[in-house]
């Protein structure tokens, strides 16, 4: 960041030494950045910003190091592109999922920090790139996943540790629509429909154990991908759909619906993000939640875990800073376990570095023990990769997914729609490809 009194929106934690130690802006003001002050830009408006506000206060208290959050919140990341297009960075940022893919290049190596070696493995391998640089601190991990109710799968006779293929999950699904319950809860709002593509696609495409897995990922890379010859996502959706094992107001549906579904053990199953199963819980902090891999395509390939870095949790550094070393420190000490703790409250994803302790009883705490469980269950069967669209698909392509789900079960006809639905995808695909 060009350290000329540059104006920001924001909250300055410290000014000058001369000054008292936090001004404010109300929100949307403008403060200045003064000389010496590492900017960090951050993206949360929700109330738990105060949390993180306070961390930056107490570490400016403990070492005299000047901080100003940039806090862009919602439009984080147009005004993060803008300042790579002008390559005019703040010192710190958080990365929201792109360490790798997005802004690598304009990050400096941290794989030489001491707290590397705490990194949860399954993350690691997935934030580090192939000459083995790593360019976040990542203090929350988030994880794609299939959430499901303990006691509703066990009331149908379904274990839950043979699901390993998604011909087991089918079978599963059926003795739990025998039983009377739903079996698999979705809605075509609130990014449902495009969580449920983001669970399936590498399942099918990208994963080990796919048999032409080499060959798509090179194609969809290279912008060539043809997503008529690989339909096998929506056919799953449609069979589904078919067989009644998704929940009847799917195209009238809210997010907070599947949510109660599960909280009270009406559904057995969604897929979605861990970040679900706190807000499962406010339902009812009774329910009895756990976490599933996606199966896989063949016996002999593993389940899969979509692995990423938390939205407001995982921190890298501008390479061309002029403060590296504070930069260093302040990453040293938000990786401490009690201020990481604080932060995984902040984010509500699972704890990325192994010496977090969050507080018993919490809902924190419930999703990091409910993920451990279904590490220890699947062990030796599993595979982690990042998130699919995050990974192999162009940027701007999430929605696309949405729009392609959508057109899928709208009319309640997806075999007349399928074939829209898949177009949508691939004429937004070769757009965004350039082709």
């Amino acid at each position: 960041m060009k350290k000329n009194l540059k104006k920001v929106l924001g909250i300055t934690l410290a000014a000058a030494m001369a000054m008292p130690m936090a001004a404010f802006a109300g929100d949307g003001g403008e403060v200045e950045v003064p000389e010496g002050s590492i900017e960090l830009a951050y993206n949360l408006s929700t109330d738990d910003y105060s949390i993180f506000e306070q961390i930056i206060k107490d570490f400016t208290d403990q070492t005299g190091i000047q901080v100003t959050i940039n806090n862009l919140g919602g439009d984080y990341e147009s005004a993060m592109k803008t300042k790579m297009a002008s390559n005019d960075l703040p010192d710190m940022w958080v990365t929201h999922g792109w360490s790798l893919i997005r802004y690598s290049e304009y990050m400096m190596d941290l794989s030489d920090q001491d707290w590397v070696s705490k990194i949860d493995p399954g993350l690691k391998s997935v934030i580090t790139n192939d000459d083995g640089q790593l360019f976040i601190l990542p203090i929350t991990q988030a994880v794609a996943a299939i959430m499901y109710n303990k006691d509703t799968v066990s009331a149908a006779g379904v274990d839950i540790s043979k699901i390993r293929t998604w011909a087991d999950f089918d079978d599963a699904c059926q003795k739990v629509a025998d039983s009377g319950k739903t079996p698999i809860e979705m809605v075509l709002a609130d990014a449902y429909d495009s969580y449920t593509l983001e669970g399936l696609w590498p399942t099918e495409l990208t994963n080990d154990g796919v048999a032409d897995k080499d060959a798509n990922i090179e194609a969809l890379k290279g912008g060539d991908f043809d997503w008529t010859a690989h339909t096998e996502a929506w056919d799953q959706i449609q069979k589904w759909y078919e067989n009644g094992w998704i929940n009847d107001d799917v195209t009238s549906g809210k997010r907070d619906q599947v949510l109660q579904a599960l909280a009270s053990g009406d559904g057995a199953f969604t897929l979605f993000s861990t970040e679900n199963i706190p807000q499962i819980r406010m339902q009812n902090p009774d329910a009895n939640i756990g976490i599933l891999p996606y199966p896989s395509v063949a016996d002999d390939a593993p389940s899969y875990f979509g692995t990423g870095e938390g939205n407001f949790s995982c921190f890298g550094i501008w390479k061309d800073t002029e403060y590296a070393d504070q930069c260093k420190q302040l990453l040293e000490y938000l990786a401490q376990p009690e201020i990481a703790a604080q932060i995984v409250k902040i984010d509500g994803g699972i704890p990325a570095l192994s010496d977090t302790e969050v507080e018993s009883g919490t809902d924190a705490a419930y999703t990091a023990d409910a993920f451990k469980e279904a590490q220890t269950a699947f062990d030796g069967d599993l595979y982690y990769d990042n998130f699919f669209d995050r990974e192999y698909l162009p940027s701007g392509m999430w929605s696309v997914m949405t729009d392609s789900i959508d057109t899928l079960l709208a009319n309640e006809d997806p075999a007349s729609d399928k074939e829209t639905a898949i177009e949508i995808v691939q004429d937004n695909y070769d757009d965004l490809m350039g082709n």
